[in-house]
């Protein structure tokens, strides 16, 4: 193993963590959109300035409120302002996400008093109104609207969505610059108080009480229920601080609060006090969006207090999240693009401290909880378990194996047809046996991924169990047999070990064999000593998910799906044959997905190879330098079907070609052009945050869920 290559992985993917979500280009909220932002009186006279404020009509829809992460100051074509015309009756994408909506009315207004031009002035009214429209009767706004979908309904207070909305209506109700000299009538400024009131009223029913006390709150809340809701797979139900901060000030900056106000505002300080974290710092390195990107919490005794951007509802303890919606506690845990794409960490609330001090002792002293951002934070003072591994109960499974019994016979006690997951716990230990998964909703669970090992010497030719119960089994150390489908498999080390202990060959050594479908294994160690260690193969186009394995062979193609294949956070070593290999024939959507994973091998080795017609798509990875600089091609590239019939082999001539797609993807040492990327040319040409799971089963198998609802006997 490559202890260099290794360094390199390490402090180049540990995560971003700060007070803001962090910069992405064109984001409508964004401090890159200087120009939207700008308060410079001069400009606003300018003609750039009126540009600019023509071109925000130009994207406002006819609902009143603007489209997010868009930059619309930069100049457009003709062709373009068609094309953004013809969407201006658009009623989905009106949002007041990523501060749009709020900053296109700000912009107006500035533009409005410098100009007096009343297309400026009735664009902003029309802005109020999409504003006032979108308010629930609760008080509580969504984050899009008039049409919404999924979470898009629930009140928002995720990214400030709520509190910029009822900061701007408070400010024109109150005609505080830009917001005077006419700019909206006296009935539309009542209009504008009264939502703010109502708004108030919304944050007091949605904080979060635990044990009867106050707390915080959460990113969104329910609309009927009030109750903590999910958005986003990474933003669970949680007590959530970045968003709570905003709250608190929002509510200290009232004039008059009533008992209801000062208790609220109370209770979300002493929580910050009690649930912060000291001796911990944020350390950043590498520029935003390089490939030499790192961020990493590190101990540091100096360092001013944090909070986590989530804490569970259960121990309200921190947590961190991946696009597959499963909290951990390490930020190593979750892989490059959510490490290093989101705000896990930040210091928010330490600036309501001095706040609070004051305000407590003008509207409330006699309550005034006592805060110090010196004393020792939760994680210090043994309040929470900052970094708690996760404990399973042996009451959750349906059979237990321990050393010296036979895995195979507690697959024998689960139902032909389990209407269930038959959960099987394997305790540590080494067990020198063939597993064979006749069965679907089989669940297999190794005590200890390192420590729990299942190890055979095996090739096809030397296979010992040729059938059980009257079918033709495979080689394989576990072999899942037509219709075992709907497999898990997690906490193992797999190990055909043929090639070391048997006879020196690379020849078909799998470690996993499948024929069955929606295969999910995740949290193991995948090692062979020949070609195809992990070889899914169901006859019609299955569907199978990885996560957090470790793939070791010497020999070809050993991740090496037909069908669809999903692969996340893993880490590949080889050793000069192709990695990755994929059999899409039959259906040009089938496709082998790679997202957040490592490549390294022991000498000069090939990325990956092909067939039959494939499509692979590579998302923030990282190859070392011992990965070739070549990108994955045919594995007969430059041979003729007449050459390959003499050797009694067919060419497949893959008439829909090479289909290899890369975002985010670096090799250490660099590469020659090939690994740029290039989603804009794969089909429907998709975002990289769109390359999920789900969008790689085309929306047929949502396998994360499969794992979310089995977490409790996964957990690792």
């Amino acid at each position: 193993m490559k202890y260099r290559f290794f360094l390199f992985f390490a402090l180049s993917w540990l995560t971003v963590a700060g007070t803001q979500a962090q910069p992405q280009t064109s984001l409508a909220g964004h401090p890159r959109n200087p120009e939207l932002r700008s308060t410079d009186p001069a400009f606003f006279k300018t003609a750039e300035a009126l540009r600019i404020g023509d071109q925000v009509l130009l994207y406002q829809r006819t609902t009143g409120g603007w489209p997010k992460n868009i930059d619309m100051a930069r100049p457009l074509s003709d062709d373009e302002r068609a094309a953004i015309a013809a969407e201006k009756n658009r009623r989905n994408d009106s949002t007041t996400d990523n501060g749009a909506t709020t900053l296109q009315m700000v912009y107006l207004a500035r533009l409005y008093q410098a100009t007096h031009e009343t297309r400026f002035r009735d664009g902003f009214r029309r802005a109020v109104e999409y504003l006032l429209s979108g308010q629930y009767d609760n008080g509580g706004w969504p984050q899009f609207w008039p049409e919404t979908h999924g979470y898009q309904w629930h009140i928002t207070f995720n990214d400030d969505a709520m509190v910029n909305t009822m900061t701007l209506l408070r400010d024109i109700a109150q005609q505080r610059e830009p917001y005077g000299n006419k700019l909206t009538d006296k009935q539309m400024r009542q209009r504008a108080m009264k939502a703010f009131e109502r708004g108030v009223e919304c944050i007091l029913k949605t904080q979060i009480r635990c044990d009867g006390q106050l707390t915080v709150w959460c990113q969104q809340h329910d609309r009927n229920t009030y109750e903590p809701a999910p958005a986003r797979a990474y933003e669970l139900p949680s007590y959530c601080t970045q968003e709570s901060a905003s709250i608190v000030r929002l509510l200290m900056e009232l004039p008059k609060p009533d008992e209801r106000v000062k208790e609220a505002v109370h209770k979300a300080m002493a929580w910050f006090d009690k649930y912060k974290l000291t001796g911990l710092r944020v350390v950043r390195t590498g520029q935003w969006g390089s490939p030499d990107r790192d961020t990493r919490l590190v101990k540091d005794a100096t360092a001013g207090p944090i909070w986590g951007r989530y804490y569970d509802l259960k121990y309200c303890e921190p947590y961190v999240c991946d696009r597959d919606g499963l909290p951990r506690r390490h930020l190593q845990d979750i892989g490059p693009e959510r490490r290093n794409g989101y705000a896990w960490y930040g210091d928010r609330p330490a600036s309501l401290y001095p706040l609070y001090e004051k305000w407590a002792g003008q509207h409330d002293p006699a309550h005034k909880v006592n805060i110090s951002l010196t004393t020792k934070g939760a994680n210090e003072n043994g309040l929470i378990d900052m970094f708690r591994a996760p404990k399973k109960d042996m009451a959750d499974f349906d059979a237990i194996v321990s050393p010296g019994e036979r895995i195979q016979d507690a697959i024998e006690k689960a139902p032909a047809q389990p209407d269930k997951p038959f959960k099987i716990f394997i305790r540590k230990g080494t067990y020198g046996q063939k597993v064979i998964i006749d069965r679907p909703n089989i669940v297999l669970v190794g005590e200890q991924r390192d420590s729990t090992v299942i190890v055979l010497a095996e090739t096809r030719e030397t296979c010992a169990v040729n059938e059980y119960h009257g079918k033709p089994v495979g080689n394989g150390v576990i072999v899942l047999q037509e219709g075992a489908d709907d497999c898990v498999i997690s906490g193992l080390t797999v190990y055909n070990n043929y090639g070391t202990t048997v006879e020196n060959t690379t020849r078909h050594q799998m470690a996993v064999y499948g024929r069955g479908t929606r295969t999910i294994i995740l949290n193991s160690n995948i090692w062979a000593d020949g070609n195809d260690a992990l070889s899914l193969w169901a006859k019609e186009g299955g569907m199978y998910y990885h996560a957090d394995l470790f793939l070791r062979c010497p020999g070809v193609d050993f991740l090496c799906p037909r069908g669809w294949c999903y692969a996340t956070r893993c880490r590949f070593y080889g050793d000069g044959r192709a990695i990755l290999w994929h059999d899409g024939r039959g259906d040009q959507q089938k496709k082998l997905v790679v997202t957040n994973s490592t490549f390294d091998a022991k000498r000069p080795t090939p990325l990956g190879r092909y067939h039959h017609d494939s499509q692979f798509y590579l998302m923030n990875c990282k190859l070392s330098d011992q990965i070739l600089d070549e990108n994955i091609q045919h594995a007969y590239v430059g041979r003729t079907a007449e050459e390959m019939a003499r050797e009694g082999k067919v060419l497949d001539p893959c008439p829909w070609g090479q289909r290899t797609y890369y975002y985010g993807c670096a090799r250490e040492g660099g590469d020659s052009g090939w690994l740029r990327n290039n989603l804009d040319k794969a089909p429907g040409s998709p975002e990289f945050h769109a390359i999920t799971a789900q969008w790689t089963f085309d929306g047929q198998w949502d396998p994360e869920q499969r794992v979310r609802d089995l977490w409790y006997v996964l957990a690792y």
